[in-house]
């Protein structure tokens, strides 16, 4: 039966179109690959995947396809990648990968902005001392 429910005629004619939602199981098993891949990912310092499209105008530059395949062949977590990616749906990859890049953004600009507050608090302490 489909996602909004549907007779058994339009059934057989529509699973061949429209992909059968993942089981708890695959679920469980694609954020497990996940986790995995993104652990190495950090363990080697790589705040973008490798081969990740940024084209949307919210990352880096787009890398020429070539650039892209050089940068997948070079990757230090190839083998988790491939369970990652083996184990996910291509949006479902492609949207943690993407999100991975937006959570490493944010976490490098509040660190850089954490000192900036700390110094003009403490010199905003020290100007009524005049």
């Amino acid at each position: 039966m489909g996602l909004f429910g549907s007779s058994s005629s339009s059934s057989s004619s529509s699973s061949s179109t429209i992909p059968e939602a993942p089981t708890r199981a695959e679920r469980q098993k694609c954020w497990t690959h996940r986790d995995a891949y993104f652990s190495c990912l950090a363990s080697h310092n790589i705040a973008i995947p490798p081969g990740t499209d940024m084209s949307d105008g919210r990352g880096p530059p787009s890398l020429t396809p070539k650039e892209a395949e050089k940068a997948r062949a070079e990757d230090p977590c190839k083998k988790e990648r491939d369970g990652f990616e083996g184990s996910c749906a291509r949006s479902w990859a492609d949207y943690f990968r993407k999100r991975r890049v937006l959570e490493e953004r944010q976490k490098l600009m509040y660190a850089q902005g954490t000192p900036a507050q700390a110094t003009s608090t403490g010199s905003a302490a020290k100007s009524p001392s005049r």
